[in-house]
């Protein structure tokens, strides 16, 4: 049988004149799904010729699938556990839905662009989300976001599906005639807690898969969503997958919410997989309360303290230990053995209630391992005594409660206010809060993602910690284009949009950064490339370009926009074939054309009109992987046909390879 994609090859191949389109559609996340689950299934898809293209399609053939899932298939009749909300299914699918724009880049805006590899996207963060899956597909490792927290007094963003009642919406100005939606969810709303609801499941989704097998996801949150936050992560990650709801401490003294004082965040973390592991944090500045010759040292309990674990189930655990209460160190800390000895008092765990509880660990083990160097007797405060152990550890897991000084919001004000003067945002994120989430989950070269980047402050805490420890990690900020408020402080300095704000914030965090890194800064990197989410470079994208006839060609060749320009088409380009925004690239002129190399040749792309024999061998010499022209490149198709044998013959590909990496636009 056939492969779909092998027949539409042998049907191209009959007309060698024509080259493969570019695609101008972002990837469908229902074909997405498809193909992954041919991965696991393919016996339960078949195919079907459409009558009109004569073009083969998987399909998937659902009674197979039931038969292969057996019992494990729900009973749609039956009451089932599931979490649900008005414009659920609306979410789920425009998650799914293709979208035809593009991302333009602006140079003007960014720093060291032509070496960067971090970027900042100013967009609706969904779109955005659903163009980076052909590039980042799985290569984040991690995300962090803090979105809306709905609190009444949020805006809802860039959704079709979110209203119900579009033409009121309308006429009240609450969405434009394109459906643009950037109003308050106010908690007057009959969809309150609906609309929220469906903004962040469709952005879970979309963002999912841009997470790495290995990827975890950490999500700030308060008390009026993070019930139903939690739900959707189970349902989006995998309940299997949930790591921590920890509980942020980031205002000490509290705030008055009907007479409890309000201290703390939530951030909920999930990973992509069983293959996420969270790292060891080193505590910086551990503080000892106890020193000896060996160095500093706490002391922690040798006694089990779960009830569960006692003599009667753990009989193994419970043995006397014995301490000589006439002889202390300087720590107040009493010599201890393992057998009776003259002068020694016995001591054994204490009694809880009825239960008698054990140690930690059993006698056997003491003697072998030697560990009784380090624990010792020490008098309670009921003037018995207890069994101690020297605790010296410089690692630990991170805490459930995040409760330092440093997690408060305060000291995000105060990280603004340093580099502007005074601050703009309203409770911005400390930046140790963020450098700890940075920490917990990525390695030196990782990627980090953060789709509601707001004052940018994950941003800067990247740069931090890079030029800390040496990492290379590199970020994906996106930001919606939310107006200040036009009597803020923000709007009197000049900053009309929150993006303004960010990029200059990263500019001079970025600056203070490197200056305070000295020579160590040499290979830090504190630019960013910036692009602007826009409508797609072509003028009239209503069907893919495989469905245009032969005699429509003539208007194909002259359809891009005239306000755009080869970056453009370029970083568009990038986005449609799967190539990363953040790659090095080079320009020069050959022949009066201007040609483009991304990354040494993964993208090897050339836009201008008569392109010659010499423009073209050029191009072959870079040994590129993609080759990307204007259909305006060629007056004739007998020069298509050159070009394509020109790459042929020095390339080494065959006439498939050829049309499988040659794209025009």
């Amino acid at each position: 049988m056939i492969e779909p994609r092998d027949y539409q090859l042998t049907n191209r191949m009959s007309d060698n004149t024509s080259l493969e389109r570019l695609e101008l559609t972002s990837a469908e996340g229902t074909q997405l799904n498809l193909d992954a689950l041919y991965q696991i299934a393919p016996s339960c898809f078949t195919e079907e010729r459409d009558a009109t293209t004569g073009e083969v399609y998987r399909k998937v053939n659902f009674e197979v699938l039931r038969e292969l899932l057996g019992d494990a298939v729900a009973n749609p009749r039956d009451e089932l556990y599931q979490f649900t909300w008005p414009g659920k299914q609306e979410a789920r699918k425009e998650a799914a839905e293709a979208i035809s724009d593009t991302l333009r880049p602006v140079p003007e805006d960014s720093v060291e662009w032509d070496t960067t590899q971090n970027i900042y996207i100013e967009g609706d963060n969904l779109r955005v989300l659903k163009l980076l899956r052909k590039s980042y597909m799985g290569k984040v490792k991690m995300i962090y976001i803090d979105p809306p927290y709905n609190t009444g007094n949020d805006f809802v963003y860039h959704d079709n599906y979110s209203r119900s009642q579009t033409e009121e919406s309308l006429d009240s100005g609450d969405i434009d005639e394109e459906g643009n939606c950037y109003r308050k969810n106010s908690d007057s709303s009959g969809r309150f807690h609906s609309d929220w609801c469906s903004m962040i499941y469709s952005r879970l989704l979309v963002a999912r898969s841009l997470l790495a097998e290995d990827g975890v996801i950490f999500i700030s949150i308060d008390d009026n969503e993070v019930h139903n936050l939690r739900k959707i992560c189970d349902e989006v990650f995998g309940s299997k997958n949930f790591k921590s709801n920890s509980i942020v401490v980031n205002n000490r003294g509290g705030r008055d919410y009907g007479g409890i004082a309000l201290q703390h965040d939530y951030i909920l973390v999930y990973a992509k997989s069983d293959l996420a592991l969270l790292n060891l944090i080193e505590e910086k500045e551990k503080k000892f309360q106890y020193f000896d010759e060996v160095g500093g040292f706490n002391l922690m309990e040798l006694r089990n303290r779960n009830v569960k674990f006692n003599a009667t189930n753990r009989p193994n655990l419970y043995y006397p230990f014995y301490i000589n209460p006439n002889k202390l160190d300087s720590n107040g800390l009493m010599e201890i053995a393992l057998e009776p000895k003259a002068g020694f008092v016995e001591v054994l765990p204490a009694q809880s209630g009825s239960v008698q509880t054990v140690w930690r660990w059993g006698k056997e083990e003491k003697a072998r391992t030697g560990l009784n160097k380090e624990i010792f007797g020490k008098a309670n405060q009921n003037g018995g005594y207890m069994i101690v152990q020297k605790y010296r550890k410089t690692t630990k897991m991170q805490r459930s409660v995040w409760n330092e000084k440093e997690f408060v919001n305060e000291r995000g004000t105060e990280a603004v206010k340093e580099l502007f003067g005074k601050s703009y945002f309203d409770y911005p994120k400390s930046v140790y809060t963020l450098k700890r989430v940075v920490e917990l989950a990525s390695t030196s070269d990782s990627l980090i993602l953060d789709f509601f980047s707001g004052s940018a402050t994950t941003a800067h805490a990247v740069m931090q910690l890079n030029a800390e420890d040496g990492g290379r990690r590199k970020y994906i900020m996106v930001q919606l284009p939310e107006e200040t408020p036009k009597e803020s402080e923000a709007r009197r300095a000049g900053y009309n949009i929150i993006p303004e704000i960010a990029k200059e914030r990263i500019r001079r965090a970025g600056a203070k950064i490197k200056e305070a890194a000295g020579e160590n800064a040499k290979d830090l990197d504190v630019g960013f490339r910036v692009f602007r989410l826009d409508s797609s470079n072509y003028g009239e994208v209503f069907l893919l370009p495989r469905a245009y006839r032969q005699e429509e060609l003539e208007r194909m060749l002259y359809n891009i926009k005239e306000d755009r320009t080869d970056l453009d088409l370029l970083f568009g380009a990038m986005l449609s074939w799967g190539v990363q925004l953040s790659l090095p690239m080079t320009t020069e002129r050959v022949a009066d054309c201007t040609v483009y190399t991304v990354n040494d040749g993964e993208l090897v792309a050339c836009f201008n009109q008569h392109v010659t024999q010499e423009v073209i061998l050029f191009m072959a010499s870079k040994q590129p992987a993609q080759v990307l022209f204007r259909d305006h490149c060629f007056a004739e198709d007998k020069t298509k046909l050159n070009l394509f044998e020109l790459f042929k013959q020095h390339l080494g590909w065959s006439s498939a390879e050829a049309l499988a990496n040659i794209r025009v636009i």
